[in-house]
């Protein structure tokens, strides 16, 4: 397994090959590393990176939450159906939203159930 590589600086970015962005980044040592990212990635990587930043590094970040439950129903009084994670309040979503979610749920998994597995080197 490669070394840890802590990065301090960001020293260059450069539209890579095809539609890739290159990011290179150096340690406090002078060290540098590149990375190539998709622009989906890029833009995971930028959600991930704002939450971090939001927190000022806290230790405690939870860059992604995992719920250990959900709910899913319609409303009582109004037409929409409720889509709730754990204990927190519901989302009330209108029927065609809901409709849209779920397609982009399913068009997701079966994006990754395709991916082969990742493996760290």
């Amino acid at each position: 397994m490669a070394a840890k590589f802590e990065a301090t600086t960001l020293l260059r970015t450069d539209a890579a090959e095809g539609t890739t962005l290159a990011v290179t980044l150096a340690s406090s040592d002078g060290r540098t590393r590149t990375l190539t990212l998709t622009p989906d990635l890029a833009i995971a990587l930028a959600g991930v990176l704002a939450d971090y930043g939001a927190t000022g590094g806290s230790p405690h970040l939870q860059a992604t939450r995992r719920p250990r439950s959900y709910a899913i129903g319609t409303g009582r009084y109004e037409n929409v159906v409720l889509l709730r994670f754990e204990d927190e309040a519901p989302y009330a979503l209108p029927a065609q939203a809901a409709v849209d979610l779920a397609k982009a749920l399913m068009d997701q998994s079966e994006t990754i159930a395709r991916r082969p597995i990742a493996t760290l080197q």
